[in-house]
């Protein structure tokens, strides 16, 4: 039979033992926690997607003609496709007008989304990551802004009063057609067509005009190449390469976060090639894609790509000097044309 001191020493060392086990094991935790365990619950957290239900709002404004048919309409279609997607997801998409969305911007009413083009001074736009950036969106290189449809100016002739699609000669009493803040002469200067003179027009007067078949040349817009296709008249159509501001665009202006994500994400299903095919729908071309038509007039222009542009965030006076800048610069006057180039991107 062991003696008391010996069973005493025995218990003593087994109880040391187990505490050194015990705190190498609690050692061996806390370095793989702080090692590896840590990276392993960042990726569970990050696996797990963030989830919303509700409703985002979506402002439409059109501050150029379209092609044919209703953008918003248009953006209604695109918004049930996305919800069928993303389950507990709604888009309100609502027309506004350019003065009725700057009133309320400037009372800190903020949509989620909205989609417009220049003239539109917008404020609170986040930063955004699309799948496909416009350079006229972006401050520095980050996106604010991202083209979903464009249109484009073209040079209609009518046959019956010229044989010369462009012309080779100055022209004489251009018919131009011009909206409150598009440029249109900005991209016949940068093109090189020369004029003695012109009439500026609004755009429907403008097509008003012509039509009566006194006009030779008029420089129009993708609206008008609608219009007369449904008149059924007979016209040339020589589209305008160098120089494009009739973007729609689309920027995120949510505050809350989890929208911002859901805002973004509609941002890139707008953009994608199933979304961008279906332009042909509302006679409008794609900033990033080629759209099929059939009319070759609607191939040639989505065929160009205009070179140059305007930063999407121009101010009206600054989009209204451009226009004034470029009327001055038809005389062909390098001042003007190196002020109209400083406004380029």
């Amino acid at each position: 039979m062991e003696s008391p001191f010996f069973i005493h020493i025995g218990i003593y060392f087994n109880m040391k033992i187990i505490r050194i086990i015990t705190g190498l094991v609690l050692v061996f935790c806390i370095l793989f926690t702080c090692f590896y365990g840590q990276f392993k619950i960042a990726e569970s957290q990050d696996a797990k997607p963030i989830e919303y239900r509700g409703v985002l709002k979506m402002w439409q404004i059109d501050g150029f003609e379209g092609g044919a048919g209703s953008r918003k309409q248009f953006l209604l279609k695109v918004a049930r496709g996305f919800e069928r997607e993303n389950d507990g997801v709604l888009i309100m998409v609502s027309d506004y007008t350019l003065a009725g969305a700057e009133e309320n911007l400037k009372n800190g009413i903020y949509p989620d989304l909205i989609s417009y083009s220049n003239g539109l001074e917008i404020t609170g736009a986040c930063e955004i990551c699309p799948e496909r950036e416009t350079l006229s969106g972006m401050v520095g290189e980050k996106s604010y802004a991202t083209a979903w449809c464009r249109g484009g100016y073209v040079l209609i002739s009518n046959p019956q009063l010229t044989d010369q699609i462009y012309p080779n000669t100055p022209v004489d009493n251009l018919l131009v057609s011009q909206g409150e803040y598009t440029q249109p002469l900005t991209a016949l200067v940068l093109e090189g067509v020369e004029v003695k003179s012109m009439d500026v027009k609004k755009p429907m007067d403008a097509y008003v005009k012509f039509v009566l078949g006194k006009t030779p040349y008029f420089l129009a817009t993708q609206r008008d190449l609608v219009r007369l296709q449904n008149r059924g008249m007979n016209y040339n159509a020589y589209p305008l390469t160098v120089f494009n501001d009739l973007y729609q665009y689309v920027s995120v202006t949510s505050n809350d976060l989890i929208k911002q994500v859901y805002a973004q994400k509609f941002v890139n299903y707008l953009l994608t090639e199933k979304v961008q095919s279906l332009l042909t729908e509302i006679k409008m071309f794609s900033p990033h894609i080629k759209v099929n038509y059939q009319e070759q007039s609607y191939v040639d222009m989505q065929s160009v790509s205009a070179r140059t542009g305007i930063s999407a965030f121009n101010s009206k006076e600054q989009l209204k000097e451009l226009q004034r800048v470029s009327a001055l610069s038809l005389n062909g006057e390098s001042e003007y044309i190196n002020k109209i180039k400083n406004m380029l991107v």
